[in-house]
């Protein structure tokens, strides 16, 4: 196992910025299309999954301005499309948020299944049940990359 083994007796003095959290920035960017005001989110990491979900948003008609690096704006109020394009959700695995994003403000939603995972099959099961158990009527076509509810 790694360590940091420190000797000096001073004591330890500074400050560090955290960073942003992926996952937890994925589920908020998700939660910002649900109402019609403009939310912006700060202290965004500057991910491929995070850049690539601001992209997805914007391609179902939600406003989406990118302030800076680490910072955005997102207005919901001009979503028309309830379908999010496969070329973006390949790329991650956030797809699922969009689903329960959409169900809660539009009762419908078309979204592909996850993609851009190396580790393996991770199943969205749960979250599939979860809406099931709100009586939320789902529809999966195998056939295509796409999950509709």
């Amino acid at each position: 196992m790694d360590q940091y083994i420190i000797k000096g007796g001073n004591p330890l003095v500074g400050e560090v910025e955290i960073g942003g959290a992926k996952n937890a920035a994925l589920g908020i960017l998700a939660a910002a299309i649900m109402t019609d005001e403009t939310v912006v989110i700060d202290n965004l990491p500057d991910v491929q999954d995070i850049n690539v979900l601001l992209e997805a948003i914007a391609g179902i008609g939600a406003k989406v301005d990118r302030l800076d690096r680490h910072k955005a704006a997102i207005n919901g109020s001009m979503i028309g499309d309830c379908s999010v394009d496969y070329e973006y959700i390949k790329k991650i695995r956030a797809s699922y948020y969009l689903l329960g994003a959409l169900l809660g403000k539009y009762k419908r939603a078309e979204v592909p299944l996850p993609g851009g995972c190396n580790i393996g099959s991770r199943p969205i099961d749960l979250h599939l049940k979860g809406f099931k158990s709100l009586r939320w009527r789902s529809v999966m076509d195998l056939s295509l990359p796409r999950q509709s509810v």
